[in-house]
């Protein structure tokens, strides 16, 4: 290396700060990757050299065995972090045969450091880690997001937070054109005496936005989620409509006094704050009224904004929902209860349509509600979801039975079939939602997962994109736009679009809980405990923190605490509990209770798409003839003769059979199946999105190539893989326990998770930012 680099140098628009991992531009920042650093600087010390890929492999990795693919990746991050082209390269040229060559000039920094850079923080500089608690500091946040506000949305979040990344393949719908046939529609102003008709006028504000969302010509309706945000604005509608990215803005009050309900709305132009049209209904409050008054505010927008309706689109506008003013009630309150995501909220939303359905059987989208309280209420309580399935199928049945055009039920059942991993009849249902119901965000968003999980990313990222378009202001979309772009292997844009979304809510837990599954994926265990921890201060009860939090003392090897958090979990959450007394087991190398736990968990809570991990605990257990029917069940075409390509999701499928023939001594099949893991394996990460970890490592030692698993070992180690790293302790590693390389490997794969924890322990009362 370079010692008169490691102070600190520029390059171009970058200012590199070595001993921080630190690369800083103008308007951004970057963490690298230690290895990828070391990199950058041994290049930059030899600017306008040809450096061969040996003499990289020499510096970098001295005295380790690693693959060509190690260098290849860390120079496709290198490039990727500078913004480099390949083609036409402003820093780091490729030499065919020869190696690479720095080609801009190099300024070295007399007295650097990022002090400036991090100078918002509340840790002191010596008690900092060898790795940063968070991605990027505070101060280099804010300049990533300078300009931004808190309502940040759609056209401003597309163009100013992901404009270095996500537009890099934007959809063409996406362009800074001109909207014209698009709305959104402010909460609805409460003009009663009484408090408690904040429901009633929430409904209709609902059940307007409902309506609207299914004109097929409008190019987009703001979802009610988002709208929220606008509730007690004081911002003027220009502004609203600007950041929005919507043309017309339709806003109104309610006024409800004994028999009588009085409805008044305007929409106005958005740009110029002009009114289009405005109206007053003023009539005797009957459920016939309130939706007859819904339907012609609709109309009404669609004559204004010169929209053309289809006959169906008129009858749907035309329709009652239901004849029971009291139904309608319960099931506002449904769904105001289920947009708070807590479990005993969710519970409540359930009581709510239920009650819905009590009082008028004909409701079907009461229907819908209750289906949707039972998915959600399995994501955030303890509902596993093979229990629900048939209550949720039955109450989506009887509302496609009551309305056949319902998009919001076609959209849960497509919910429904991705749960049950049938994905393509999920793809038909959710495109007939969007077929029924084109500016429904949550179909769009479902779309986006299902397609995510057969690994077609780029659609996947379009229908997300939508989703943000249509639900600006929603975590979810958030979240679920951050986790697309990770599948993507689109790293950093991933972990920017994650602390948009924390900065926005602070309090949504799922981002803590993916931010903590990123840390871990790059090896940073203790960071990853410290997010999840510090979230579970701000957030508690939170069942998917609290399962991260339990399987996160195993990873930092604290099988004490492990044990106490997993025993509250059982308490509060006995489902998820259970799951991770499991791995408590298999830490502790208790094959025999890992499998009595699992066996009486599939009786109970019947899930059989976990079935493989039963299997593992057999074959760990010595009982290969209870895995063999396991697998035989999940994978049959890989007990075939027949030729086979293994998807990258379905790599550890493919090697756990593998494994279980070489236990049966078919060795033939076995190492096909072995060799094309190994092939699939090339073109996969070894960490981060959909990665492939130590399998390699795997099939060597079941092999007993003994210096080709020692030499992925060190691969994977030097990669920063740390996942789940104390299964090399299973009894298919038996053959390389003695082998004194390995030995070396574990002692110091073992020291790190020791320094880690300890830093931990150091820094867990440390904030966050």
């Amino acid at each position: 290396m370079n010692d008169n680099l490691q102070t600190g140098f520029r390059i171009g628009d970058w200012e590199v700060y070595p001993q921080e991992n630190l690369l800083k531009g103008p308007d951004r920042a970057r963490v690298l990757e230690p290895k990828v650093m070391d990199v950058l600087v041994f290049l930059a010390g030899r600017q306008g050299d040809v450096v061969s890929r040996q003499q990289l492999l020499d510096s970098v990795w001295p005295s380790v065995v690693v693959g060509d693919e190690t260098l290849s990746r860390a120079i496709s991050v290198l490039r990727t972090e500078l913004g480099d082209d390949q083609k036409n390269p402003r820093y780091l040229k490729t030499i065919s045969k020869r190696g690479y060559r720095f080609i801009t000039d190099v300024i070295p920094m007399a007295s650097a450091g990022p002090q400036d850079v991090e100078s918002g923080s509340d840790t002191p500089a010596s008690a900092a880690p060898e790795r940063p608690s968070t991605f990027i500091s505070e101060h280099t946040r804010r300049n990533i997001y300078r300009g931004t506000t808190v309502g940040l949305i759609t056209v401003a979040f597309l163009y100013l937070v992901l404009d270095n990344y996500v537009l890099e393949k934007a959809p063409p719908n996406l362009a800074p054109a001109e909207i014209n046939k698009s709305i959104a529609v402010l909460p609805f102003q409460n003009r009663s005496a009484v408090t408690e008709d904040a429901h009633f006028v929430d409904g209709i504000h609902g059940d307007i936005l409902t309506q609207l969302s299914k004109l097929s010509s409008l190019e987009r309706v703001i979802s009610r989620t988002s709208m929220e945000q606008y509730r007690e604005t004081s911002k003027p509608l220009p502004q609203i409509g600007e950041e929005l990215g919507v043309a017309t803005i339709l806003e109104g009050g309610v006024q409800r006094a004994g028999d009588r309900v009085r409805i008044s709305v305007r929409l106005i132009d958005a740009a110029n704050d002009e009114h289009l049209w405005a109206e007053s209904y003023d009539r005797k409050l009957t459920i016939e009224n309130l939706f007859a008054i819904q339907s012609e505010i609709s109309h009404e927008i669609a004559r204004t904004l010169q929209l053309v309706l289809t006959d169906q689109e008129k009858n749907r506008l035309n329709a009652v929902p239901t004849i029971s003013l009291e139904a309608y009630r319960e099931f506002v309150l449904g769904h105001q209860e289920m947009a708070r995501r807590t479990p005993d909220a969710l519970r409540r939303a359930e009581l709510h349509f239920e009650k819905a359905i009590e009082l008028d059987p004909e409701y079907a989208l009461a229907y819908v509600g209750l289906a949707d309280s039972l998915y959600l209420i399995g994501r955030y309580s303890d509902l596993i979801t093979q229990q629900s399935k048939e209550r949720r199928q039955a109450a989506i049945d009887r509302a496609i039975v009551l309305d056949p055009l319902s998009g919001e039920a076609y959209a849960a059942l497509a919910g429904l079939r991705r749960d049950e991993f049938e994905f393509e009849e999920a793809e038909q249902y959710v495109l007939k939602a969007l077929e029924l119901s084109p500016n429904y965000a949550r179909a769009h968003l479902l779309y986006a997962g299902n397609l995510a999980s057969i690994e077609r990313y780029e659609e996947a990222l379009q229908h997300n994109l939508r989703a943000l378009e249509l639900d600006p202001m929603a975590p979810i979309v958030t979240q679920n736009l951050a986790m697309t772009l990770w599948d993507m292997g689109r790293v950093e844009e991933s972990r920017a679009t994650l602390l948009e979304g924390i900065e926005r809510y602070p309090y949504f837990p799922n981002y803590y809980a993916f931010m903590a599954d990123v840390l871990l994926a790059q090896g940073r265990v203790g960071e990853a405990m410290h997010w999840v921890q510090a979230a579970e201060r701000r957030i508690p009860q939170t069942r998917r923190l609290k399962v991260k939090e339990c399987s996160l003392h195993l990873q930092l090897d604290d099988d004490v605490s492990a044990e106490q958090c997993i025993d509250s979990l059982v308490q509060t959450y006995p489902g998820q509990g259970y799951g991770r007394k499991v791995d408590l087991y298999r830490f502790r190398a208790q094959y025999a209770a890992a499998v009595d736990v699992f066996e009486w968990v599939e009786q109970q809570f019947h899930t059989p798409n976990v079935r493989h991990l039963l299997a593992w605990d057999y074959l760990n257990n010595g009982e290969p003839d209870k895995a063999r029917p396991i697998l035989q069940n999940i994978a049959p075409g890989l007990y075939s003769d027949d030729a086979v390509s293994i998807k990258p999701s379905q790599l550890w499928k493919a090697v756990l059979v593998g494994y279980m023939l070489y236990v049966d001594g078919q060795f033939g099949r076995a190492n096909y199946l072995f060799d094309q893991a190994l092939e699939t394996i090339r073109s996969m990460n070894r960490t981060g999105p959909l990665p492939y970890e130590t399998w390699d490592v795997f099939i060597h030692a079941v092999r007993g190539e003994k210096q080709k698993a020692i030499s992925a070992l060190r691969d994977a180690i030097d990669t920063g893989w740390r996942r789940y790293w104390w299964r090399l302790r299973f009894p298919v590693y038996d053959s390389m326990r003695e082998e004194p390389e390995w030995i070396i490997l574990i002692n110091e794969l073992e020291t790190d998770i020791a320094r880690q924890r300890q830093w931990y322990e150091d820094h867990k009362d440390d904030p966050l930012f």
